[in-house]
């Protein structure tokens, strides 16, 4: 049986620490393979990949099954959104200091599944989600 490496992260045992350095590894592997094929930005799809992984950690009431595929989903979704989502944060700063598409894609995939499921919850009551628009409580 292993023994927990530490109990600050709801002890994490050598096993599931092993698993999860291997998929890592396999992870990033994959994104440099991906990047090697002319037309992908590797910053790009690092920064989809982080969003992707930031949005499945901080999901715990998923199973793995949807967390699978919300993790592609988001992924898509920061990638194909990049260059849209570093213009919009760009706006503020009133271009002073250019955002790369790769944080654009970082935020995108870390907010488009999210948001969508929220949406999809707004959308089960109409009558909430026309107050929200019309923007009363």
């Amino acid at each position: 049986m292993a023994e927990p490496i530490s109990t600050a992260f709801g002890g994490v045992t050598a096993a599931s620490a092993g698993t999860s350095t291997t998929l890592t590894a396999t992870t990033t592997a994959a994104i440099g393979l991906l990047s090697l094929f002319p037309g992908i930005d590797a910053a790009v799809a690092m920064g989809a990949f982080a969003g992707a992984a930031v949005f499945v950690m901080s999901s715990t009431e998923l199973s793995t099954s949807k967390k699978i595929a919300f993790f592609l989903i988001s992924f898509l979704a920061g990638y194909v959104s990049a260059g849209f989502i570093a213009e919009v944060v760009a706006l503020p700063l009133l271009h002073r200091l250019q955002v790369p598409h790769g944080v654009g894609a970082l935020i995108a995939s870390a907010i488009a599944v999210k948001s969508l499921l929220w949406l999809i919850g707004k959308a089960n009551n109409i009558d909430d989600l026309v107050n929200f628009i019309k923007g009363r409580k």
